[in-house]
């Protein structure tokens, strides 16, 4: 149910975004925190950053704090010289960075692109893009580090006061934001106040009753938030380390929450994190990785997927990962797996398969297996095309001294002509497989090479196109026929794919050994 819910929030508030009335759309940071020129577009209302430590994060959730004059703030409170301030002694040589500092911001309004920007030379002023009259867009705007929480601080000298405290109590929907997360009934929860003091105290339907103090971390942070943000309507939120102190499935249930709240009270929220949880509870145009290389640079990096995203983030230290193309790949792939594994007794969860990323990217997916100490859990395999190419040095160098295995699938051409040959070159033992007369298929076989025979498109091109013109007469996807063509290579002994089987089953088994 949350994670069709999930899909369904995904849609609803992607086309709510453009009647926002100001939607910060784009960041750009410059001389900041070692950050040269970092530009993060949001393309959601409720977006999650991620990253490594010291990756840029909380800079990024600092910059957007300043993007818009909040009703009711104090002159330093949302801006530049608070959220980034200097440290200039008298007295030393020991000061921060002096250099100049720019922060942008473009916003998304239905009247079109709007702009402002940061600059401190000497100190901080601000600039519209030359539009005559411009001001600073007014919104309201929460920011929250999870991370190292403030809200207890002296509370303890309340009990010593003379008069009771003030008592605030939070209201249903407040109650009703926490509820939905925790596993607890409430009967009251009260915000007690003296001066800038302040604690929560719940009261439980079973009876129990106690202050923030015993509470247990996620709790509090539940109760803190909804008491923050439930109220809030066309405001920006911002969150630290929006997963501390969670179980895995409360966050599911917390960002879940969080949509609903965006899309009913028309707010943007973003939030960092390291939980995989969180990132898979947003859509992946949602995902914001954040990674600093070597030289210190900050970039964004294109959304991972599937095992990429789950070996950095630490979900797959029992599995070994193959990384593929495409779709086509995937298939052959599963097709050998198919005969492997009942082979040699391989349980089905050991190892998985990724795809949907181009070649020319492994590379840079070898340098971050690296750095999060995940490299041994990968074979990259390539298209038999790219077996003359340069991208296995580039993995090879990126691995470092691990020598990570690069297979490559059979023929030279792309998997999808070395498929339709098979089919033409075996068609008896592959129309019982796909469930279809020989006679039918060596008509169906006959038929798409003729209508191809004058194409003008690439061997490529072509060869998926009739593989898509058999699966709609079979009424099968493509990736189904090519895992049947590949099994039935698989056995046998004088297919080109005997290579690749022979290198991935001794691979398998030797990481197999190497981990019992």
């Amino acid at each position: 149910m949350t994670e069709r819910r999930l899909r369904e929030l995904w849609v609803s508030l992607q086309g709510k975004k453009p009647h926002f009335p100001y939607f910060l759309s784009d960041v750009r940071i410059q001389g900041i925190r070692g950050i040269d020129d970092l530009r993060v577009a949001f393309d959601y209302p409720v977006s999650v950053i991620a990253g490594g430590n010291a990756s840029g994060k909380t800079t990024v959730l600092f910059a957007a704090a300043c993007a818009y004059k909040v009703p009711g703030a104090g002159v330093k409170d949302f801006v530049p010289s608070t959220l980034f301030p200097d440290y200039r002694p008298k007295q030393g040589n020991r000061v921060d960075h002096k250099g100049e500092v720019v922060l942008e911001f473009d916003y998304s309004t239905p009247e079109g692109r709007r702009y402002m920007r940061w600059r401190r030379s000497k100190g901080w002023n601000r600039s519209y893009g030359g539009r005559k009259g411009a001001s600073q867009p007014t919104r309201n705007v929460y920011l929250r580090n999870l991370g190292n929480p403030s809200e207890v601080r002296s509370v303890l000298n309340m009990s010593r006061l003379d008069s009771e405290p003030e008592s605030t109590l939070l209201n249903a929907s407040q109650i009703k934001f926490a509820q939905r997360i925790l596993p607890f009934r409430y009967e009251e929860v009260v915000e007690l106040s003296s001066g800038k003091k302040n604690l929560l105290f719940a009261s439980q339907e079973s009876g129990a009753k106690y202050s923030e103090l015993h509470m247990a971390a996620g709790e509090r942070s539940i109760l803190r938030m909804s008491q923050d943000i439930a109220q809030h309507k066309n405001a920006l939120i911002l969150i630290d380390e929006v997963e501390a102190g969670l179980h895995p499935w409360v966050q599911r249930l917390l960002m879940l929450q969080f949509q609903q709240l965006a899309l009913r009270n028309d707010l943007q929220i973003i939030v960092t994190t390291h939980s995989p949880v969180v990132l898979d509870s947003v859509p992946p145009y949602a995902r914001i990785f954040l990674e600093r290389d070597e030289k210190g640079r900050v970039s964004v990096h294109p959304p991972y997927r599937d095992v990429v995203q789950d070996a950095l983030y630490g979900r797959l230290n029992n599995t070994l990962n193959l990384l593929c193309e495409d779709d086509i790949a995937e298939a052959i792939l599963q097709g050998i797996l198919d005969v492997i594994r009942p082979r040699q007794h391989i349980r089905g969860e050991m190892v998985r398969i990724g795809k949907n990323t181009g070649a020319d990217e492994f590379p840079t997916h070898a340098a971050a297996f690296k750095r999060f100490g995940q490299i041994s859990n990968f074979v990259f395999i390539l298209n038999g095309g790219k077996q003359n190419s340069n991208v296995t040095g580039k993995i090879w160098k990126a691995a470092g001294a691990t020598k990570v295995p690069v297979l490559f699938l059979p023929g030279r051409q792309a998997p999808e002509v070395w498929i339709w040959e098979r089919l033409k070159g075996n068609p008896d033992t592959a129309s019982e497989e796909l469930g279809l007369d020989l006679a039918d298929l060596l008509e169906q076989i006959s038929r798409q090479d003729a209508i191809y025979d004058s194409a003008s498109d690439t061997i490529s091109e072509i060869a998926k196109g009739k593989l898509w013109s058999l699966s709609e007469y079979l009424n099968r996807t493509t990736s189904e026929i090519c895992r049947v063509v590949a099994r039935l290579e698989v056995h046998r002994k004088e297919s080109a794919i005997q290579s690749l089987v022979e290198d991935l089953e001794d691979i398998i088994l030797q990481w197999r050994d190497e981990r019992e």
